[in-house]
């Protein structure tokens, strides 16, 4: 015969397998509809690749937009996408599509770690998990393609502030051990979450540290994470010393109005139809205001105050704790259980439970699809990048516009990494650089982005050799959107430019009157040289196949067509 607690740890399971699988299913849904990795990841994925070529030593910078970027990010995410490579010599773009979702996954169970040790109950931390498992602000940045180094993250976060609240309460020593390991795992991974971890313990002592003893132990601990971290933070700090990361500390300034507004309006689960996780964590909030219970909400609150960039991360775990108590209020208002009967016992609290879940996953999933729709590249867009890798002299500078904004613009990260060439404007990577911080990037991309509604004097900031436009533009729901500029008219128009790559998705320019640079050599009075061009292939042969043999023998065979299409811009619009 199966006893109430029996049965309750056996749908405790069930609710924690469903986390698992709807949080896997909603996960996955965003790369598939993207067809490829979500969003950003380009800096992350050459940096994975000059890890490789460095043969998994530490490089000093990384090959990424030819910028000189100090490699000083946390590298444990870019050796487990390189080894894992490496092993199963499977593209490094599928890993960088498939494993931030898999990862992004473990952080479910890491998460119900979490919980357990708060709760102390195996069915509410399983609960937990699932509103975790469900809702957008837990998965959005963990699938993208940079969620190579944020799923692990999490997972090493959740697991660091398990332990370091088992400390605090137990006062155990053996817990220094594995809150340690947990720490430096995380600090080797991404430094964004490990600010927001270590903030997050110092909440935690505020409300639990209550004797030397503990103290001492968190002392220890930290030392323990100082010393295992010291082979990167050393080696760094003598490559690079502290200017990368001043400049990481300044990147991106915090915006408190807004930040306090975004949490006045509560809307912290990032919910695509109704925000019911929220809405069950105001509830929450509201009787643990009654019990005089202060910890969660001061959580949530101090987390605005200390990163505004970073607090919808920080103030989910605290979120979705009182979300899960917010449940329990409204059930045990609707069921009124006996005050020895506990709520979850009754069909109608299950029913419900099972109706929010499913609500809760086509929440999930419209979210998802939403995101791998609209942040991606298209496969017209990657033929263009292709057609550059081949097609264009490995020094080409290019002004890239996309009309995005700086910081969600796929196009714009990933085309340093697929073609190997220069994007003036892209932003990825100056996080960490003095000469040129990110603020300033930024203001450079928006500059290059308007262009797309002025004439041609916009771009005479730029000294570049290509102008790739983005013609189209993926919606939310799948479609694609068209979008028209004055620029590309006015660089039709002109004299100077000549299109060297036209599709429905993308068009390139070239300069046309100024420096050609072929098979690695600057060719000057380019001008003149397309007269001798267009003459001799006027005499040679009036056939194009004698033209192109031509051109080849001239200019090399990868710039055919290149050539061929600048000679007949040129006898358009010059009088040859």
């Amino acid at each position: 015969m199966t006893t109430p607690m029996q049965n309750r740890d056996q749908f405790a399971k069930l609710i924690l397998l469903t986390a698992l699988l709807f949080g896997l299913m909603i996960r996955l849904a965003a790369l598939i509809s993207a067809g490829g990795p979500v969003n950003d990841g380009g800096l992350f994925f050459q940096m994975t690749r000059d890890l490789q070529a460095n043969h998994f030593a530490l490089p000093e910078t990384t090959t990424y937009n030819n910028s000189d970027i100090p490699f000083v990010y946390p590298p444990l995410g870019f050796y487990l996408a390189g080894i894992i490579q490496s092993a199963l010599k499977i593209s490094m773009l599928d890993i960088f599509t498939h494993l931030p979702a898999i990862l992004s996954t473990l952080a479910i169970l890491a998460f119900y770690f979490l919980a357990l040790q708060f709760t102390q109950d195996t069915l509410h931390a399983s609960i937990a998990a699932l509103f975790y498992a469900m809702i957008p602000k837990s998965f959005d940045w963990t699938i993208m393609g940079g969620g190579v180094t944020r799923a692990p993250a999490l997972v090493f976060s959740f697991l660091a502030l398990a332990f370091a609240y088992k400390l605090l309460k137990t006062k155990e020593p053996r817990t220094i051990i594995p809150l340690s390991i947990s720490a430096s795992l995380l600090a080797l991974t991404h430094p964004e979450i490990t600010f927001q971890t270590a903030f997050s313990v110092l909440i935690l002592a505020l409300f639990f540290l209550r004797d030397k003893k503990t103290f001492l132990h968190l002392l220890a601990t930290t030392a323990l994470t100082l010393a295992l971290t010291s082979p990167w933070w050393l080696t760094v700090l003598h490559r690079h010393g502290i200017a990368p990361f001043q400049a990481a500390l300044t990147a991106h300034p915090k915006d408190y109005a807004s930040s306090l507004l975004y949490l006045a309006q509560f809307n912290l689960s990032g919910e695509a139809i109704l925000d019911i996780v929220a809405v069950l964590g105001f509830i929450g909030l509201l009787a643990d205001f009654r019990r005089r219970d202060f910890f969660l909400p001061a959580w949530i609150g101090l987390s605005f105050l200390s990163d505004p960039r970073a607090a919808p991360f920080a103030s989910l775990t605290p979120l979705i704790l009182l979300a899960v108590r917010g449940l329990d209020s409204t059930l045990n208002g609707l069921a009124r259980p006996s005050p020895n009967e506990d709520v979850f016992d009754s069909n109608f609290a299950r029913r419900v439970l099972l109706g929010l879940s499913a609500y809760l996953f086509l929440s999930g999933m419209i979210a998802s699809m939403q995101m791998g729709n609209q942040l991606r590249l298209l496969p017209e867009e990657r033929e263009a990048l292709t057609w550059i890798h081949d097609n264009t002299p490995a020094d080409s500078r290019f002004l890239v516009l996309t009309g995005d904004a700086a910081l969600s613009d796929p196009l714009s990260e990933w085309f340093p990494a697929l073609t190997e060439r220069t994007s003036l404007v892209t932003a990825q990577g100056h996080e960490w650089t003095p000469e040129l911080p990110l603020l300033e990037s930024l203001r450079q991309y928006a500059h290059a982005q308007s262009c797309l509604n002025q004439d041609i004097n916009c771009l005479s900031t730029w000294d570049f050799d290509y102008l790739y436009i983005r013609r189209i533009r993926p919606n939310a729901e799948g479609g694609i959107d068209s979008q028209p500029s004055i620029l590309e008219q006015a660089l039709r128009d002109s004299n100077e430019f000549v299109v060297v790559y036209d599709s429905d998705a993308s068009i390139i320019f070239a300069r046309a009157l100024q420096t050609l640079r072929v098979n690695g050599a600057d060719v000057r009075g380019f001008g003149s040289g397309i007269h001798q061009v267009v003459e001799a292939v006027n005499q040679f042969a009036h056939a194009r196949l004698a033209a192109e043999e031509f051109v080849e023998r001239m200019f090399g065979a990868n710039h055919v067509g290149i050539v061929i299409q600048l000679i007949s811009s040129l006898r358009r619009r010059l009088a040859l």
